[in-house]
């Protein structure tokens, strides 16, 4: 009872415990009476300690009345070990404070108080014990502590007639322990007997409850030749016998007749001597089909012979209409009718089983989030049902068609001659479901991409073949909608190149294989560096160098974009305040970043620790975090902003809605994009909307980085536009911390030329 943690012990304890919790009140209310009595035993000179005694006893018995009031339901179901023992505990520390009394105040006090005292601690003795039995530990030592306080107390007078009311006290101390451990027993049998009974009971009232809610059910009963010697109404009327039809064929003879599959699966289960459970009919009668089961066992005479059988004959019918009508309900889609996930999986595992051919089509279609969005849902369901019966339209009966939820759709194919007739099969259903719908007299046009996956004998399984499709998918709608795309080995190694660059990320830095190389910036004006942006580079042990264009998105959607660019983050201004004293750390940080976990803390925490001055970071951002939600973006950046750390716009020119985010965003600086400087020399549009930028951010006091610089005639035509500040291979590489240049060669003449104008 104090060790095992099964449910059987726990609801021992919660009885036993409930027992003594019930009178809690009742012993809280006679040890302070007794204490009382005590009291006024020692009245009128009572000891100032005794107060201080009787008080700290009032008070544990508040305690615990207060603690027994304050619990939702004077009984428990069940009990831990933990709480048993912080029973036992509360026992012993009642006890205590008894024992203290005993020892201090006994030996010294009067013939009057002794008496008083010794009829009490006997009486509490006994009491405790007894009330305490359920719980044998808290009964044992409770009983131990009196009794040891009290052989103390009576030792302490040194008076030998008090030996002979210790001798007693010894024995009788023991025999309310055994007292106590012999009622624990005799409760506990108690317990579990009643607890039996209360199991039996309930399996009696399940078995009665059985019984009615099966009052239709039919008995049968033959004789050793098979013949039924008890029909009743029942087994007549789910029989549907003619009359005296049974006295004149065998029980098997009248179910065969009505079974057909009986006669193939079930006669010599019948016929041989054993007993068989449940076996299922399907009669075929005046009122339909109707569903048996049938159970029998064999009976024997007291010599042991065989003389007949015995059984139930139950009507299922409902119950069996019920779960085939379950079963379609949880293999089909609600919405379209069509079948669901489920029953789409259990029909690719029975033909991957067969190791038959099919092909699996991935069908999703393109525009109808924005329809379900700005017309409503019911709009969306019913632009999903046409769309189903469009899709049931073009398929076959070597076709299943699925909804797996949303706007996502399958087919699953098989006995097909060749991948052309799958291929021919996708665009006749792009053709058919780029026709215009019509819903609630609206026109919509939706369009759908399809993915397709081939699987020949000996082919990919369920999941693998899934996963090819859905890469497919992924592909047309990367090609622009409205197309199929069949799955391919190269789409394979992508999808493993991109796993592998997941696992490998998860491990990067602390392997040493993510490195921050440095590009110099430069001022025109000044022809100087200024600043170095940190530029992050991987090389994977076995794909080589892998470009951060690669590598960054899968970082975003995998989660780990947080801890690396923190990493970058920690890096830029470890190198601000060692090798890069002096200049401004511009430093590329994710939208994600930014929105969402604890970026603003972690900027904070950095320039703190460093001891870096924040004008000298600057973080470049693009307008992606701006796009999602303005509002929450605009009140991180200023957060940010008001730190004292630069942000610059990075990709300028290049979104919809860039020139609006100047009037209310806090940048310091716009990063034209190199889009622009790559055509600067080519097209007039490339250099007028450089000019423009230029002008646009003078008259907004922000400063302008032309990146992508590689050639002389590229600078010159910066110069002339009146750009601030430069980057690109034309000045430098990224390289690596130790390889960043120092100080810059003399700059062309032509360039000198142009800069010195543009200073005047």
């Amino acid at each position: 009872m104090y060790r095992s943690n099964e449910r059987e012990m726990a609801l021992l304890r919660g009885t036993h415990l409930t027992s003594v919790i019930r009178v809690t009140p009742a012993m809280m209310f006679a040890n302070v009476g007794a204490g009382g009595c005590i009291l006024l035993s020692f009245s009128p000179d009572i000891p100032s300690g005794l107060w201080v005694w009787f008080c700290a006893l009032t008070l544990s018995c508040l305690l615990a009345c207060v603690s027994w009031w304050r619990m939702p339901d004077k009984g428990l179901m069940t009990s831990g070990v933990s709480r048993i023992k912080r029973s036992t505990l509360l026992a012993a520390g009642l006890a205590c404070l008894w024992g203290v009394m005993i020892i201090l105040w006994f030996p010294t006090s009067g013939g009057l108080q002794q008496m008083t005292i010794s009829t009490l601690v006997t009486g509490m003795i006994g009491a405790g014990g007894f009330v305490l039995s359920p719980l044998p530990r808290a009964s044992i030592i409770y009983v131990g502590i009196y009794t040891l306080a009290s052989l103390i107390g009576l030792l302490f007078t040194g008076q030998t007639h008090f030996f002979a009311f210790a001798l007693l006290l010894s024995l009788y101390s023991p025999m309310v322990v055994i007292g106590a451990l012999l009622s624990w027993r005799k409760s506990t049998d108690l317990i579990n007997a009643q607890r039996k009974a209360s199991r039996q009971g309930e399996m009696l009232s399940v078995l009665l409850q059985d019984f009615e809610l099966d009052a239709g059910d039919a008995l049968w009963e033959t004789d050793a030749d098979g013949m039924l010697n008890h029909v009743s109404p029942r087994l007549i009327e789910l029989l549907e016998l003619a009359p005296n039809e049974h006295l004149e064929k065998r029980f098997v003879e009248l179910l065969s007749d009505r079974c057909a599959e009986l006669k193939k699966q079930g006669t010599e289960l019948i016929e041989c001597r054993q007993n068989f459970r449940a076996l299922p009919l399907s009669l075929q009668g005046r009122r339909g089909v109707r569903h048996l089961a049938l159970t029998g066992k064999i009976l024997l005479d007291d010599q042991g012979r065989f003389v007949g059988r015995r059984g139930i004959v139950s009507d299922v019918t409902d119950k069996v209409n019920n779960e085939r009508m379950l079963q379609t309900l949880a293999h089909t889609d609600s919405l379209t009718g069509l079948a669901n996930r489920f029953k789409l999986r259990d029909t690719i595992s029975a033909l991957v089983k067969r190791d038959q051919p099919l092909a699996l089509l991935s069908v999703d279609l393109d525009r109808f989030k924005s329809i379900n969005d700005n017309h409503g849902h019911s709009t969306g369901d019913a632009l999903l049902q046409v769309i189903a019966r469009r899709l049931l339209g073009c398929a076959g009966d070597n076709m299943l068609v699925a909804r797996l939820g949303g706007d996502e759709f399958a087919l699953v194919v098989w006995q097909f001659e060749s991948s052309t007739e799958i291929t021919t099969l996708a665009q006749k259903l792009i053709s058919n479901l780029s026709n215009p719908v019509t819903v609630a007299e609206r026109e919509f046009r939706v369009g759908a991409s399809i993915g397709i996956s081939v699987r020949p004998p000996g082919g990919p399984h369920l999941d693998d073949l899934m996963v090819q499709s859905d890469m497919a998918l992924y592909t047309a709608k990367a090609a622009g909608r409205g197309c199929w795309s069949l799955y391919s080995e190269e789409m394979g190694e992508r999808s493993r190149r991109r796993l592998a660059i997941e696992e490998g990320l998860r491990h990067a830095i602390e392997r040493g294989q993510i490195q921050v190389h440095w590009q110099p910036k430069v001022d025109l004006a000044q022809w100087e560096i200024v600043g170095a942006e940190a530029l992050i580079r991987w090389s994977h042990p076995e794909l080589g160098r892998v470009g951060p264009d690669e590598f960054i998105p899968i970082a975003e959607q995998c989660g780990l974009i947080d801890g690396l660019g923190h990493w970058v983050l920690e890096e830029a201004c470890r190198a601000a305040v060692n090798e890069l004293q002096g200049l401004t750390i511009s430093v590329n940080v994710s939208a994600m970043q930014i929105q969402f976990g604890h970026f603003l803390e972690d900027l904070k925490t950095l320039l703190q620790r460093y001891q870096l001055a924040p004008q000298r970071l600057e973080l470049e951002v693009t307008e992606s975090v701006i796009l999602d939600d303005p509002d929450q973006a605009l009140a991180m950046l200023h957060a940010i902003r008001e730190t004292g750390v630069r942000l610059a716009l990075d990709d300028f020119g290049t979104g919809y809605s860039s020139l609006s985010y100047l009037r209310c965003f806090p940048f310091d600086t716009l990063k034209i994009d190199r889009s622009f400087i790559t055509e600067l020399l080519t097209r007039q549009d490339a250099q007028a909307i450089v000019r423009m930028i230029t002008e646009l951010a003078i008259t907004l006091s922000k400063r302008t980085v032309c990146e992508g610089v590689e050639t002389a005639e590229q600078l010159n035509a910066i110069c002339a536009t009146g750009c601030n500040e430069v980057q690109g291979y034309l000045i430098s590489a990224p390289v690596p911390l130790s390889a960043f240049p120092r100080s810059l060669p003399e700059r062309p003449s032509v360039v000198t030329v142009m800069t010195s104008e543009l200073q005047n």
